[in-house]
């Protein structure tokens, strides 16, 4: 597993920026680019960092509680357990919001004009699409950088 931690952590924060650009600038690109068939795309990868980020994160919590076996709270173990709660929400919200655009389809999740559609639908990718970076990003760099600098 510690060989995989340096391309999952690429992996992750590559995502996470390419998801907060594009967020970012997809309202200017609307006229000029299928913005909703990117976004579909960027879906997929957003669920496989966000299944990889649960994983590490996961393990990474379990390690913690292992070398604190005398239950005293540290900062390492409160740094993964937010890690890996934060990530389990943002695949919950995630998945419910994907699971709906892919069986409703667009025009009935989201609306053809996203101010005439499903105000709650556009809110949760908001909020997905905001923490995600966020989200992705610091695991990825946890994973990149390694964590074998402290004893």
């Amino acid at each position: 597993m510690e060989g995989l931690k340096k391309p999952v952590g690429i992996y992750l924060v590559g995502v996470a920026v390419v998801v907060a650009v594009f967020f970012i600038v997809n309202t200017f690109l609307a006229n000029s680019l299928n913005v909703l068939s990117v976004w579909y795309v960027l879906d997929v990868l957003m669920f496989i960092g966000l299944a990889l980020a649960l994983i590490f994160n996961y393990l990474r919590k379990r390690e913690e509680a292992e070398r604190n076996s005398d239950g005293a709270v540290t900062r390492q173990y409160l740094a993964a357990s937010v890690a890996f709660y934060a990530t389990a929400g943002l695949m919950i919200l995630f998945l419910h919001n994907w699971f709906s655009l892919l069986a409703l389809g667009p025009d009935i999740a989201l609306g053809p004009n996203t101010l005439e559609g499903n105000q709650q639908a556009w809110i949760i990718w908001a909020v997905v699409d905001t923490l995600l970076p966020l989200t992705l990003g610091a695991t990825g760099c946890a994973l990149w950088c390694g964590e074998s600098s402290r004893s």
